[in-house]
């Protein structure tokens, strides 16, 4: 029952006298899953139903939950029990982790399988290899896990394919640099381009800028804006994104955009080159709302564009980071449903509406709770650090009416537990930026393009994060509210805040029975009473003074350090121990 193909629908018609064939009973059997599946396929969509969460077991092993999910050919796809599986068993790991030098980062996949079940004798088979006629009396269904490297090329079968077309511009040295444009622009309003940069564990620094081509729509006045990114400054993360402003035409048009060539310079490990990248990107500018451009496209789409499986993705489960020598590997992060594939069933919508907001897809890759924009260093030396700021995207769905609410997403501060204040302004989207309110908007003379709300604050002391809460003063018409935020840690607390220490440096790689000198600092501090060990038995040694000396054999070993005065100041590194130099 591997069928791509759902048309057209033939059933078997009885009547006194008919002889029936195998090939009668697998229409009859054909008849029924195809109509389901194309239900399943057009009414829910393909992704994870329920369960199928990936946890972390060991340093090398993954334990898959027990769960249901849609298929892109509208096939169920059940995992009765939990799996435990050590990653080097998966099909796929040798390939794209071993042989080809992926270890930084692998993506876990599952897929429909079925096989034939329960031998049976036949008279008329041709036998087995051992002569026996035998057959196979059953189907049965099952799924198959495995292991890729290989990410989906932009975005199509995933629930923001209608409504945004992304492209990737550029792909190398473990980073890959994408750009989402909105497949709809209401005529003389803004639209948000957004640029998503992927490191993929890749440490180097690095900046980049590219010229785009405007057609349709423009950037402060005109057709040719500059897009740019640089990381120095910022929190290091394996995944940035930045939001870019244009204003549609005046009238409905066609429009499109095109990375201008040869205008893409990279700046990594401080070395500036020039890449080739590209991408054409269309648009349409429509003079209604973009909820009902939407709407009215998927609902004239003719069935097979809907249907067409080679479109659509694989169904990811997890994303799984790896650090690895050789053969040798150890599992450092899993993260779960990385490009949002789950099918939102009229259960979990209609529960989310009683909260009082609109459903909204996650359109963005899985990323963990927003971290601060930046952490100052201390005004003067010896004080703590005690206040950090950012920011949060509300979603709004479609809008909203006067006196609706929506709230965020929890946000960890990373101040720690204790009092905290956290302000927060509401950002005119008219203004680009450079008009913020903070408390009260309809205290201010309306003008075009604000967003009337109000914000609220709601504070989770021993958690360490808070909430923001909108809510509407008037009729809302933009899908996302962007907020800028200030926490400040209240005196006594940041007074009592406790250092913290790491070790330098971070992740290396050494030779078989090669030395490396390690250093743990406290609040950026040298320290020198520090007890050093090495997690593993066979894993080298290293002295007092933090001299680290490899084993004769490669492997990935842990480098523990505690501070002699204060046992409870800890911190731990990896060290990859390889044969040869990598």
């Amino acid at each position: 029952m591997k069928d791509r193909n759902y048309f057209p629908f033939e059933r078997n018609r009885y009547f006194f006298g008919k002889l029936l064939s195998v090939e009668d009973f697998e229409r009859e059997q054909a008849y029924m899953n195809h109509k389901r599946r194309m239900l399943n396929r057009l009414l829910y969509g393909d992704g994870v139903l329920c369960g199928l969460q990936v946890l972390e077991v060991d340093e090398e092993s993954i334990s898959v939950e027990m769960g249901v999910a849609l298929d892109s050919l509208g096939r169920e796809i059940v995992m009765e029990q939990p799996v435990i599986k050590r990653l080097s068993v998966l099909d796929g790991f040798r390939e794209h982790c071993v042989e080809n030098g992926n270890g930084g980062i692998l993506y876990l996949c599952i897929e429909y399988s079925e096989e034939a079940a329960e031998p049976v004798h036949c008279i008329g088979s041709a036998g087995d290899d051992g002569g026996k006629p035998l057959e196979f009396n059953k189907w049965r269904e099952g799924c198959r896990l495995f292991l890729t490297s290989e990410e989906p090329e932009g975005n199509q079968g995933f629930a923001d394919d209608a409504c945004e077309e992304i492209h990737t511009v550029y792909r190398g040295r473990g980073i890959r640099i994408r750009l989402a444009v909105p497949r709809f622009m209401t005529k003389d309003r803004e639209a948000v381009l957004r640029l998503l940069v992927d490191k993929n564990g890749n440490r180097e620094e690095i900046s980049f800028r590219f010229d785009v081509e405007l057609e349709g729509a423009d950037w402060q006045g005109k057709k040719r804006m500059t897009l740019e990114f640089r990381e120095a400054g910022r929190e290091q993360a394996d995944f940035y994104q930045e939001e870019y402003t244009v204003c549609a035409a005046l009238r409905e048009t066609e429009g499109r955009l095109q990375i201008a060539a040869e205008s893409f310079v990279l700046e990594i490990g401080g070395h500036k080159r020039t890449e080739a990248a590209g991408g054409k990107f269309r648009f349409e500018v429509v003079s209604g709302s973009r909820e009902r451009a939407l709407r009215n496209a998927f609902l004239q789409s003719a069935p097979e564009d809907l249907l067409q499986a080679s479109r659509q993705p694989l169904l990811y489960l997890a994303r799984i980071t790896v650090i690895q020598a050789g053969d040798t590997y150890i599992i450092e992060r899993v993260d779960n449903l990385p490009y949002r594939q789950y099918v939102w069933n009229n259960r979990l919508l209609g529960a989310l509406r009683l909260l009082g907001g609109e459903p909204s897809p996650d359109r963005e890759k899985e990323r963990e709770k927003p971290r601060p924009a930046a952490r100052p260093e201390p005004a003067m030396p010896g004080l703590p650090v005690n206040y950090v700021y950012g920011l949060a995207e509300i979603e709004l769905g479609i809008g909203g009416a006067a006196g609706q609410c929506f709230f965020s997403e929890e946000i960890v501060h990373g101040l720690g537990p204790g009092n905290v204040i956290v302000t927060v302004g509401a950002v005119n989207p008219r203004k680009d930026g450079r008009e913020i309110v903070y408390g009260t908007r309809n205290i201010f003379p309306e003008e075009k393009g604000q967003v009337n709300v109000e914000t609220a604050v709601k504070l989770y002391v021993d958690k360490g994060s808070f909430r923001i809460g909108v809510r509407c003063l008037k009729e809302v018409h933009e899908g996302r509210l962007t907020v800028h935020w200030l926490a400040v840690l209240a005196q006594k607390e940041a007074a009592e805040s406790r250092p913290s220490m790491n070790i330098r440096p971070g992740l290396p790689r050494i030779r078989v029975r090669e030395t490396l000198n390690f250093e743990a600092l406290i609040d950026g501090k040298r320290q020198t009473r520090i007890h050093w060990e090495v997690r593993e038995p066979e894993g080298g040694s290293i002295d007092a003074k933090g001299l680290y000396t490899a084993p004769n054999h490669p492997g990935i070993f842990e480098i523990r350090a505690a501070d002699a005065a204060d046992g409870s100041l800890r911190a731990s590194v990896y060290v990859i121990v390889a044969e040869g130099t990598e």
